[in-house]
């Protein structure tokens, strides 16, 4: 069972979808199309609340009003919710690409899901391959992420995953348009882009909805277990009283490609060690 005690507000523990299931081809994290029913089963065992649903591409069953009941019917079964939803698709094609349609087809679909499912919060990826990268394209992602806040914000904790800048990011969260406009950290990817967690807990800390956990080593290293030495993850939970309105800690750990079960239990085993301490 996670640990879930004195760490200020009552959240939710989460993981990502896929983590318990073997890869879709080649890609590290994809909607797990062949398991994803079986992942509750595990996650319920686990003591999970939640799941993040990943959504991978526009064909995601989520979107299928039938597949959607069967969603229901065994989330429900296994006591277990989805809690936020995570646009992957944005990966690879991002906010800048996005035509009016898409972004129309897009707030129809979240409006429905948020009625059925009720998950409490939505994340849209700028970073890596969908970070923009001059002026033009970073005045069309954030009028294409204006246009999705505007509609899709109320009754939901609507929230960015980012590698921008720190300055960068300030400069967005204090735009007027997205006044209450969220962020999901990644405590790996901090650590692997030599940035400091203590920059994001003083600048943030009102603004962070959500934590993904997961390890990477400096350098952008490898993604490996949660080590029982983990900084970041030290310096959140000395700090956890500063996040106000975090919504959930979303498991999103280092998978191997066989013995992915046996992996999220070593990580959750030393989660709780830090978090004890």
């Amino acid at each position: 069972m996670i640990y879930k005690n004195d760490l200020g507000n009552r959240i939710i523990y989460s993981y990502v979808l896929g983590r318990f299931s073997k890869k879709t081809a080649s890609y590290f994290q994809y909607f797990p199309i062949a398991n994803w029913q079986n992942e509750f089963k595990v996650a319920k065992k686990f003591g999970f609340d939640g799941v993040e649903w990943i959504v991978s591409d526009l064909s995601n069953p989520i979107f299928n009003d039938i597949f959607r009941k069967i969603i229901n019917k065994n989330l429900k079964k296994n006591k277990v919710k989805v809690c936020s939803i995570f646009l992957d698709f944005i990966m690879r094609k991002p906010l800048y690409k996005l035509n009016k349609k898409d972004l129309i087809w897009i707030v129809a679909q979240i409006k429905k899901l948020k009625k059925d499912l009720k998950f409490k919060r939505l994340t849209i990826p700028i970073e890596e391959t969908c970070r923009y990268k001059n002026q033009i394209q970073r005045k069309k992602t954030l009028n294409a992420l204006n246009f999705l806040f505007v509609n899709l914000k109320s009754n939901l904790k609507f929230c960015i995953e980012t590698d921008l800048n720190i300055n960068e990011i300030e400069k967005v969260l204090n735009d007027k348009r997205f006044k209450d406009l969220g962020l999901l950290i990644d405590l790996g990817n901090i650590r692997a882009s030599n940035r400091r967690i203590q920059d994001y807990l003083d600048k943030f800390s009102d603004r962070i909805f959500s934590i993904h956990i997961k390890f990477r080593d400096k350098n952008w290293g490898k993604s490996t277990h949660i080590p029982k030495d983990f900084f970041e993850l030290g310096h959140v939970k000395h700090n956890f009283h500063r996040l106000k309105k975090i919504n959930d800690i979303t498991f999103q750990t280092f998978r191997s490609d066989n013995k992915f079960l046996n992996d999220m239990k070593r990580s959750i085993k030393n989660f709780n060690e830090i978090i004890k301490k």
